[in-house]
């Protein structure tokens, strides 16, 4: 397939740029694996951020996202709504994580 400059450019000017979402988010539970965290439920972090992760969830029941400790861990992660406990999520790490009640965790696409 061959592109003329013209719609080279055309293709650059005119696409979207990627949305990065990043939301932050408390510890309200950990399920423990051999000292580390295997899943996590969590909540919004702050009373501001509180109708924004809501909504987040309402648009987005089941995501993969990274997930980013306080001391910088990172990995992947399946992010799943609850629907019994409004504004809650289950989060499902791909590799444990070392946390507990009360931190806040970083989420982003």
């Amino acid at each position: 397939m061959q592109l003329s400059r013209r719609a080279f450019f055309l293709r650059l000017l005119l696409t979207k740029p990627a949305t990065v979402t990043l939301l932050k988010v408390e510890v309200l539970e950990t399920f423990d694996l051999d000292g580390k965290s295997v899943a996590l439920l969590v909540h919004h972090a702050d009373a501001t951020s509180r109708q924004e992760f809501a909504t987040w969830l309402q648009n987005n029941p089941k995501s993969t996202m990274r997930v980013r400790t306080r001391t910088g861990f990172e990995t992947q992660a399946s992010v799943f709504r609850v629907r019994m406990c409004f504004g809650r999520a289950l989060i499902i790490p791909q590799e444990p994580v070392q946390t507990r009640r009360g931190e806040s965790l970083t989420l982003w696409t």
